[in-house]
């Protein structure tokens, strides 16, 4: 079973954060979730926006640094959202990590892949995903012979592991959690 470290979104440690990495401790791993946000918890999207433009992405960033410090070195790194963005900016200095999985987001790499398998985990049309991103960090991924599985779910929408939010998708979380834990048993 894995470690993993669970980044939450823009919107805060929400309880179907802490619901999905509930699901994923009864599946034998151990989860670390940092709340970021010291707190704060947003019912939508511009809101929890808002509060990470007044912080600043950097500062919110470093709130998570001592945490992952005490991680073992191949903990898989999670993030939705924000997180996700958060999590594949830490896989650049975590090359032994078991996996990165990215939910909701995901960027063009900054410079050559550091080797982990990487999951995707997306909406069909999400406003928040360029595909030429999506294309981007594929080749990055397969140039270092590591695995890209990019899991996209029909509709429309953002944060459907967020099963209380108005994207919510039980089914698809369900999906996903299945995903994951796959992919951390290989």
């Amino acid at each position: 079973m894995a470690h993993i470290l669970l980044l939450h979104s823009a919107i805060g440690l929400r309880p179907a954060v802490l619901e999905f990495a509930d699901a994923l401790r009864d599946r034998g791993h151990t989860l670390t979730v940092p709340d970021y946000y010291d707190g704060q918890v947003f019912d939508d999207e511009a809101a929890g926006i808002e509060y990470r433009d007044r912080v600043g992405a950097r500062d919110l960033f470093k709130r998570i640094l001592p945490v992952v410090d005490e991680l073992p070195a191949e903990a898989a790194l999670a993030g939705f959202s924000l997180g996700s963005a958060f999590a594949q900016t830490l896989a650049a200095t975590r090359p032994q990590a078991a996996g990165v999985i990215l939910m909701h987001s995901v960027a063009a790499p900054f410079g050559r892949w550091p080797g982990a398998p990487v999951q995707l985990h997306r909406y069909e049309s999400d406003p928040w995903i360029e595909e030429d991103d999506v294309a981007a960090l594929r080749a990055s991924v397969e140039a270092e012979g590591a695995s890209f599985e990019d899991f996209v779910t029909p509709g429309r929408g953002h944060l459907f592991t967020d099963v209380h939010g108005p994207d919510g998708d039980a089914a698809a979380t369900a999906a996903t959690i299945e995903r994951i834990d796959a992919l951390l048993n290989r």
